[in-house]
């Protein structure tokens, strides 16, 4: 596990989109938390954990994405079984956000518990800086625009799709992180989800309060409404 680690390390060290190895680390210790908590296999949640992001279209293109080739090659260097080797892949292959919008979810206990925790780490004060991170990455000149509204119902396709007009930071919250709560799999996902994702909308109305755009407090509060009568 310390040769993955280290690996994974070297990979993601020179990362500023908010996707480097300080994201891996949170993920991995709150996906073992899940994990206990769930009753599922804590080693394999970890192998899982470290390597979810080494191959990520936003970092290393669609083809390492499609083969995880980075995982791969870590994983057999690091000496894992075949049948490890396939259960960690089978859990990266159906996690993360562009997927979800294609019907495509973990079904094992551990996929889930993982993927729970990578949206976990996308939301709440973490997510509200990472969020902002990427956008700086990105070298964003407007992080909001009033006058653009977001894309609230955007298929898998529309949301990968370099840029959009809608794609800012702010806009990002309701176009992919305020819709993470009803995504948790996991009853304990679901749990620290409330919470992040409270902040998240207490930020939102404290930047909107603090200029006078009242117009876009109504918007917050619609798409709470909205989305609180989907989930349940």
């Amino acid at each position: 596990m310390d040769l993955i680690e280290e690996e994974v390390r070297q990979l993601l060290s020179k990362d500023n989109t908010g996707h480097g190895f300080d994201h891996v680390l949170r993920v991995c210790r709150l996906a073992e938390k899940l994990a206990r908590q769930e009753c599922a296999d804590v080693e394999l949640v970890r192998l899982a954990a470290l390597l979810h992001d080494v191959d990520d279209y936003k970092l290393f293109g669609a083809a390492a994405a499609q083969n995880l080739s980075n995982a791969y090659a870590i994983m057999q260097k690091a000496g894992l079984s075949e049948t490890r080797q396939k259960a960690v892949a089978d859990i990266i292959r159906t996690m993360g956000y562009s997927k979800a919008l294609q019907g495509i979810r973990p079904q094992s206990p551990e996929g889930k518990v993982v993927s729970d925790a990578d949206m976990l780490d996308a939301i709440g004060a973490l997510g509200i800086v990472r969020c902002l991170t990427y956008a700086v990455a990105r070298c964003e000149t407007v992080v909001f625009d009033e006058h653009v509204w977001p894309e609230a119902n955007l298929s898998a396709e529309e949301y990968k799709k370099p840029g959009r007009a809608s794609d800012n930071f702010i806009n990002h919250f309701f176009e992919k992180l305020l819709k993470l709560k009803s995504m948790m799999l996991t009853s304990s996902g679901r749990r620290e989800a409330e919470q992040r994702h409270k902040l998240m909308v207490d930020f939102l109305y404290a930047f909107f309060r603090e200029q006078g755009l009242y117009n876009w407090i109504d918007y917050l509060e619609n798409f709470e409404r909205e989305h609180s009568r989907s989930a349940a």
